[in-house]
């Protein structure tokens, strides 16, 4: 049994937290962390909990294998469970923390139902879709199908505060400077004015007046007196806060100058990277590139991350690399055996709830 008094103490003071991992019932698990002091302490939970499936799942190494868990639930038993552990998460989290689900379309839609409930629909921010990756299609092989191979599973993104804010998440993307139309068929009368002895008689310019004008200048400026250098030169040598319209005797319409971008800003289709990796033999592990995304986008360095289905142990050995605290539980001695090898030397407590 661990020292309830001495865990109390770690969770009032976050900077002497050690990374723990709990071998129990998550649910055990969340009680015993609410009991003792990190209510509203957690700022990130991914969790991946049982798809409700109705398989089972093996870790196998070489040519051996073991049952890691069963995912054999009734629906209303399974969604029982899940609204237990939900609720319990909820009371963790920070005023500015976020859960993510990872399910697919087995629950997900009942899951959904459920989070709005328990969190309030104006703390749902997106679902997620993201590619399974390396699971084939094998329909290839009849004639006729009942339904469509799946190749994506969805992550639910709630907060636990409608007012809580986040940076504008990044993936890395190369693109080259281009010039595009300044004009939209968008019907804005307001935004249609003179530029170039040119009025629209339809739709719209992109920016406002005010924008456009200053941005028309700064064109002139830089044909004017520093056309020797290309346009990127001048726009890096000027700190690269320039904005730019010109005009073409070839072109009907405008044109303002988009400049290269080495990121982009995410949506809610992750195609870039997959779900699955099957580095460990662990049946259901994930892939460290979306953990790195979702940590590394939703949470900052020293927060405290949770996953109370953790498996495999990537959102830990994640959660390590990127700088953060880390609580993670299972209650399959696979998932630990897996956890723990993979952790390696990082700093952790083992801690068995009796």
């Amino acid at each position: 049994m661990v020292n309830r008094t001495r865990l109390a103490l770690r969770s009032s003071h976050e900077t002497d937290l050690k990374n723990m991992l709990f071998h129990c019932d998550n649910l055990e698990c969340i009680d015993y962390l609410i009991a003792n002091g990190f209510e509203n302490k957690v700022d990130l939970v991914y969790i991946d909990p049982p798809f409700l499936s109705g398989e089972r799942y093996f870790h196998r190494i070489d040519n051996d294998s073991s049952l890691a868990f069963e995912d054999l639930w009734k629906q209303s038993k399974y969604l029982e469970m899940m609204y237990a552990r939900l609720v319990g998460i909820r009371k963790l989290l920070s005023s500015a923390g976020s859960l993510f689900i990872h399910l697919d379309w087995h629950a997900v839609h009942y899951v959904k139902i459920m989070m709005d409930r328990i969190f309030g629909p104006e703390n749902f921010r997106n679902e997620i879709i993201v590619k399974r990756g390396r699971r084939k299609n094998l329909q290839y092989q009849f004639d006729s199908i009942d339904k469509m191979h799946a190749a994506y599973d969805s992550i639910l993104w709630y907060s636990k505060s409608s007012d809580a804010k986040f940076s504008l998440p990044l993936a890395e993307h190369r693109s080259e400077a281009k010039w595009m139309g300044f004009w939209s068929n968008v019907n804005r009368p307001t935004m249609r004015y003179e530029i170039f002895d040119f009025t629209p008689a339809r739709g719209q310019w992109k920016w406002a007046k005010e924008r456009a004008l200053k941005a028309i200048g700064n064109y002139r400026l830089y044909e004017e007196k520093f056309s020797q250098m290309t346009l990127e030169e001048y726009w890096e040598a000027t700190g690269k806060k320039l904005e730019f319209i010109r005009k073409r005797a070839s072109v009907k319409y405008a044109e303002y100058w988009i400049p290269p971008k080495t990121h982009r800003i995410i949506d809610n289709v992750w195609l870039d990277i997959e779900a699955y990796n099957y580095s460990t033999g662990y049946g259901t592990e994930k892939h460290a590139e979306l953990l790195e995304r979702i940590i590394g986008q939703f949470s900052k360095e020293g927060s405290l991350v949770a996953d109370f289905f953790c498996g495999s142990g990537t959102t830990l050995a994640t959660a390590s690399k990127l700088s953060r605290k880390w609580i993670g539980c299972d209650s399959s001695p696979a998932a630990m055996a897996v956890t723990k090898k993979r952790l390696g030397s990082a700093n952790f407590e083992v801690i068995n709830i009796n």
